[in-house]
């Protein structure tokens, strides 16, 4: 079976050779249409934002919704999408459809709000997109741990320690398999955790890590119950499941909800580093209203809407004066704002862009695979 990495690859040198990717319909130099078409992550803008924006601009907003980088980067790959604004992840997705032409650039004298994003975001986005040229960070996070209290508290009665070992030694994988185990779905997600923990880089690019990598998270295989991004919530307010990888911004959608409950959710970023998170705003080559696309962009940029945005969904913003329209419970929470500590030990997933960086990463799918599988 092709992997997705190897099928994107494949598809994009199709369309490259055939004189596709090079073609995209001209924006008419008629006025544009009174239109907005954005695809966004499902539940992050709220209608009210959109009321706004509309209000505001005379521009009507036609929103769509996704829930994982592939459905949009399969629409953003098979043609001409007609969406105007979409919210891809920068790694690996952004960099390699800036690669493959996917994306116009950005006319910066039509956002003037542009000066507001947060230097630390900006710096770590500009490993990919060294100008912010064709992508603009806005919502960012981070992936760690987040667990049920009550059950650790039960599991481990003589304590615990908040960091890697809690899911990565299979030890403790052993003891909390009975309540549920849960990684994420995507190698890039998981598997440089598992390097960490092995004393290994991160973003190492050695098959010889990858290796001892993969045998120790076979060793944990058989404690796992599932691999899942959009069920982890689910998962954990209802009881399936008592300890997860997960993103930031559903570890604190599970915590809120699991208090409604009387449950006691917990997340963390390990200490000894955890993965940064950017979506991103960008406007797909043959965008039918860019005009409108970069009003659309520019009004996300405001801090007092980016801060109800913030406050909305629990996701952090890249938007530094945001900050000032939002309430110590937010500003004080790390895993929505990572502090000075967290910051120095958080890392951006290197892209892959050389040949071997792309060889590697067509291994280290397959390798995933077969750990999933607990083939390998």
């Amino acid at each position: 079976m092709v992997s997705r990495f190897l099928f994107r690859l494949l598809l994009i040198a199709s369309l490259v050779s055939a004189g596709v990717w090079l073609y995209f319909k001209p924006s008419p130099t008629k006025a544009e249409d009174k239109y907005v078409n954005v695809y966004c992550w499902y539940g992050l803008i709220a209608m009210d934002i959109i009321k706004e924006f509309e209000n505001e601009t005379g521009i009507s907003v036609r929103l769509d919704s996704y829930d994982n980088n592939e459905v949009l980067e399969a629409k953003l790959l098979a043609s001409n999408s007609g969406f105007d604004v979409v919210f891809p992840t920068v790694t690996p997705y952004v960099s390699w459809q800036i690669q493959a032409g996917v994306y116009q650039k950005i006319d910066k004298s039509l956002l003037p709000n542009i000066s507001e994003i947060d230097p630390f975001v900006a710096k770590l986005q500009k490993n990919i997109d060294k100008d912010l040229d064709y992508a603009i960070p806005y919502f960012w996070g981070t992936i760690g741990i987040v667990y049920n209290k009550d059950v650790l508290d039960k599991v481990f009665p003589e304590g615990y320690t908040q960091n890697l070992s809690l899911i990565f030694n299979e030890k403790n994988l052993k003891k909390l398999s009975e309540y549920g185990v849960s990684l994420l779905e995507e190698s890039v997600d998981v598997i440089p955790f598992a390097l960490m923990y092995i004393n290994k880089n991160p973003n190492s690019g050695s098959s010889e890590d990858l290796d001892l990598a993969a045998k120790h998270l076979m060793k944990m295989r058989p404690y796992i119950k599932r691999f899942t991004s959009s069920k982890v919530v689910n998962d954990l307010v209802l009881g399936d499941t008592a300890i997860a990888l997960v993103w930031s911004g559903e570890a604190q959608q599970a915590i809120q909800e699991a208090k409604e409950q009387g449950k006691n959710i917990e997340y963390f970023v390990p200490p000894e580093g955890g993965i940064v998170w950017i979506d991103t705003m960008a406007i797909p080559k043959g965008a039918p209203h860019p005009k409108n696309a970069h009003a659309f962009i520019n009004f996300l940029l405001q801090p007092r809407i980016a801060a109800r945005i913030c406050q909305n969904t629990l996701h952090g913003v890249s938007i530094s004066n945001a900050k000032k329209y939002l309430p110590n419970s937010i500003l004080k929470n790390e895993g929505i704002y990572p502090g000075k500590s967290i910051l120095k030990k958080l890392f951006l997933n290197n892209a892959p862009q050389t040949t071997k960086e792309q060889d590697y990463e067509r291994e280290r799918t397959r390798v995933w695979a077969k750990i999933r599988l607990n083939e390998y």
